[in-house]
């Protein structure tokens, strides 16, 4: 026994000694690995890093220098637009007008800027080509394409109804050549104009022209695209104002023109000597240029414009009334006289709407001659339409009508609350 354990107790430790040894060893070996896989990776990752740089370099310079070269494009044919337009800004301040030829320059140099292009997609087509906004005696020019008027720096753009009706994506060229998505503010249907919106800022607006800026006789200038040749310009005269009795709606007032206009120039403007917006281009008579095409008149754009800004949409006041033009007679009898130059006064009542009459449910009878409206005067029935109309719904109003009562002619103030006009 004790032989035993003394041959096996100095052995004891040599085992221990060589697995401790082995371990080591072991542990030594799988360190080295384990550090030559990691720099491996390392080096597969740095090589796939800079593969992935490189690429992407090469994807930026392939696809981001166009775009770089186009963006430099669009800033150096806009500075000279903005060169010209400056130029001519000041010598048609001045006063400078040797010919008609060099008016014609200058105007088309402040203009230019301010016109744009403008063509349209639209998924229905069959509906879009179906569809008409006036009576047939107009012809609204090429659907899918027109102009459009830039009216503010911050990429409002006013041009026809019909050029954007029915259209899912519309789309605007402006003067440098640039191309932008428009959104639509809003339409009206009754004076054919639309209000579209750019995502652009520091655009330059035309310059609207007073009211009474325009006679018969004034020459104008009309710019467009037709048949898309963009930032085209053509002369001609105001040939007539206030046509609405074969061409139009009574709210449109057209003016009437000798300017070539042709499809493609709808929504475009028509101006003055001075550049300034005297109309929107809008429709022609017949199937091509024929000397004759209309203008929605500035002043109507312009009110036009600052509804569908300010709510999207367009409400017209409503009396709900039969109205015609007096005779010598009738105004005779209520010692109404007729003023030097015209063959009637005022709006005679003659009936009223079978639905619904705001003006029947104030006290307005048949037979009254209404000659004033809000302390306006009304010269014609016309006119009496289109200043209910430029008045938003609801809105108060008062009438100031003449009535034969014990066959004596009265005056009455009747005060009431606008309807709204029915959508047609």
């Amino acid at each position: 026994m004790d032989q035993e354990q003394n041959e096996y107790s100095p052995d004891q430790p040599a085992p221990r000694s060589l697995e401790l040894g082995t371990r080591t060893e072991s542990s030594s070996g799988q360190g080295r690995s384990t550090t030559s896989g990691d720099m491996a990776m390392a080096a597969i990752k740095y090589r796939f890093a800079r593969l992935v740089i490189t690429t992407a370099t090469l994807l930026l310079f392939v696809f981001g220098t166009p775009y770089l070269v186009q963006q430099i494009q669009y800033s150096l044919e806009y500075g000279k637009i903005k060169a010209r337009y400056d130029a001519a800004s000041v010598q048609l301040s001045s006063g400078i007008n040797d010919s008609v030829s060099h008016r014609s320059e200058l105007v088309s140099n402040i203009v230019t800027p301010s016109v744009v292009h403008i063509h349209t997609a639209a998924f229905d087509v069959q509906a879009r080509n179906n569809q008409r906004i006036l009576p047939e005696s107009n012809l609204f020019p090429s659907r899918g394409q027109g102009s459009g008027i830039v009216i503010s720096q911050d990429g409002y753009i006013l041009t026809n109804r019909h050029v954007i009706e029915d259209s899912s994506l519309v789309y605007v060229h402006l003067a440098d050549q640039s191309r932008h998505t428009a959104e639509i503010i809003g339409v009206d249907k009754l004076t054919d104009l639309a209000l579209i919106k750019i995502d652009q800022t520091d655009l330059i607006p035309i310059e609207w022209a007073p009211r009474d800026a325009v006679q018969v006789g004034t020459m104008v200038w009309a710019m467009g695209s037709p048949f898309g040749l963009e930032q085209s310009i053509t002369f001609g005269i105001i040939s007539a104002t206030h046509r609405t009795a074969k061409v139009g709606t009574l709210y449109q007032d057209f003016l009437q023109t000798d300017a070539a206009v042709n499809p493609g120039n709808s929504g475009g403007p028509l101006v003055n000597e001075n550049g300034q917006l005297v109309g929107v281009n809008t429709a022609i008579v017949g199937d091509a240029y024929q000397g004759i095409s209309f203008a929605v008149p500035g002043y109507v754009a312009k009110s036009i414009v600052e509804r569908l800004e300010r709510d999207g949409r367009v409400s017209r006041g409503w009396l709900g009334l039969s109205l015609s033009n007096p005779t010598e007679d009738k105004l005779s009898a209520h010692e109404i006289e007729i003023p030097e130059g015209k063959s009637s006064v005022g709006a005679e009542v003659s009936g009223f709407a079978p639905s619904y009459s705001p003006g029947y449910l104030a006290g307005v009878q048949l037979n009254d001659i209404i000659t004033k409206f809000n302390d306006t005067p009304v010269e014609s029935t016309t006119q009496l339409i289109q200043t209910i109309g430029e008045t938003p719904g609801g809105q108060k109003a008062v009438l100031e009508i003449h009535r034969i009562e014990d066959g004596q002619s009265v005056t009455k103030q009747i005060t009431l609350s606008l309807g709204e006009r029915p959508a047609e």
